[in-house]
């Protein structure tokens, strides 16, 4: 039970993003491969677009991910946007190693992995 807690938490933690300390409002450059924060779901419109139908739940991909990756650690859960939304699944295997999961959001099929 607490470990579903601690993974919820870090999922959801995802969607707060921390304000620039500097105040500079210049762009942020991101590394290939990586969405930036605009293209992010935010906590209400990721429960949104699980409600209409648009995504299948994280669960549902996380769970393969699971199978995929027996004895694995989720880490965390992204919803991010675009023309083709994807979750990202970042998770910590059993011999130490951190990969991101990407799945596509609208059918759950895992994508590849980084």
């Amino acid at each position: 039970m607490l470990r579903n807690l601690v993974i919820l938490a870090g999922a959801l933690s995802v969607f707060a993003a921390p304000a620039r300390a500097d105040g500079n409002d210049a762009a942020v450059v991101e590394p290939a491969g990586y969405a930036n924060l605009q293209d992010r779901y935010t906590a209400p419109e990721a429960r949104d677009a699980r409600r209409q139908g648009d995504v299948v739940p994280a669960l549902r991909v996380i769970s393969e991910v699971r199978r995929r990756y027996p004895g694995a650690d989720v880490l965390d859960a992204e919803l991010e946007g675009g023309a083709s939304p994807r979750y990202v699944i970042k998770i910590l295997t059993r011999d130490g190693r951190r990969v991101d999961v990407v799945a596509d959001a609208r059918t759950g099929q895992i994508l590849f992995e980084r």
